[in-house]
């Protein structure tokens, strides 16, 4: 199972994740990190790149079934930002938007 080690106020912490499709992460962000937010589902590029926050696991997973095929999660993520380009990018967020995710810095 992959691992991901996200920043927060108190310092590293590293999680466990899965991969629902190769190059993409997905996990909870533990209950003591941001307690006041309601979006603890994070789903982020293998190179630790937050894509999006959601509410649950179920919601991600709509999500990764939005962008299946949308471009290689496998390439590190500036490679992926310059595939896409800023048309590709505003196309990536309002999929993950209308799948129920949010700025994962939000």
């Amino acid at each position: 199972m992959p691992t991901t080690t996200i920043a927060t106020s108190a310092g590293p912490i590293t999680v466990e994740a899965t991969e629902p499709l190769p190059g993409l992460h997905l996990y909870e962000v533990p209950a003591t990190v941001s307690t006041s937010s309601t979006y603890r589902w994070i789903l982020a590029l293998h190179d630790g790149q937050a894509l999006a926050a959601f509410r649950s696991e179920h919601d991600a997973a709509g999500a990764v079934d939005s962008i299946t095929g949308f471009a290689d999660w496998t390439q590190p993520s500036a490679a992926i930002t310059t595939e896409l380009g800023a048309s590709g990018m505003k196309t990536l967020t309002a999929l993950l938007t209308s799948a129920g995710g949010q700025h994962p810095n939000t």
